[in-house]
């Protein structure tokens, strides 16, 4: 009887030490499929905050005539002037983080940043509006192929990220497995990769593959 039931004990321990390396398993199976959905789920807030921000900047462009709004100047950047019209119904931080990309603010935040500023993590495309040659939408004849928002640069610990983006200073930022988030004039969002961007850094001259992605002529 001793013997059986030290055989029994024995058993036991094996059955649970099997229970122990099945759990682990499937945990180190769900915990990347976790990982992968949360990516997902963070790509998918960003381009959907992309395309809302985009829409509500060509609406505006649209109520004035089709003048094309600057990233900056004046003292004031796009996400003021959509806050003058009454575009942005919030002008404080909190309602920004909920407009910015998720990524982003886990990179500011890894960083040790505090979010203080009220503007997205995204930015305009520099080179329209303003003082830019390319000022009204009708200027914009290819806006597929015309850059309009981006991920944005981190452009200091308190001051969250820029209002604009250019091809030699403010570069598009990559949050996402090393590929940017970017919309379109024609209101549409997409990851592209660095080569992608490599290839459209240049600014001039007119008609070249750069010129059409930042000037949109």
């Amino acid at each position: 009887m001793p013997t059986r039931k030290r055989l029994s004990t024995a058993f036991t321990l094996v059955e649970l030490l099997v229970v122990i390396s099945i759990i682990g398993l499937l945990a180190g199976l769900v915990v990347p499929t976790l990982g992968t959905a949360r990516q997902s789920a963070d790509k998918a807030k960003c381009l959907s905050n992309m395309r809302q921000l985009s829409s509500l900047y060509l609406s505006m462009v649209a109520g004035q005539d089709g003048v094309l709004v600057g990233s900056s100047g004046g003292g004031s950047t796009w996400y003021t002037e959509l806050e003058n019209i009454k575009y942005l119904q919030f002008t404080n931080a909190a309602g920004y983080v909920n407009l910015s990309c998720p990524c982003a603010l886990a990179a500011l935040k890894k960083l040790g940043y505090t979010y203080a500023v009220t503007r997205a993590s995204y930015g305009l495309n520099s080179r329209v509006g303003g003082s830019s040659a390319t000022t009204r939408m009708a200027q914009v004849t290819k806006p597929s192929a015309t850059f309009l928002l981006g991920d944005g640069p981190r452009v200091g610990k308190n001051d969250g990220f820029t209002s604009g983006i250019n091809a030699n200073g403010n570069l598009l930022s990559s949050y996402h497995n090393n590929k940017y988030a970017i919309t379109f004039f024609d209101g549409h969002a997409e990851l592209v990769d660095q080569a992608f961007v490599d290839e459209r850094k240049a600014t001039s001259p007119e008609g070249s593959v750069g010129s059409v992605f930042w000037n949109g002529y």
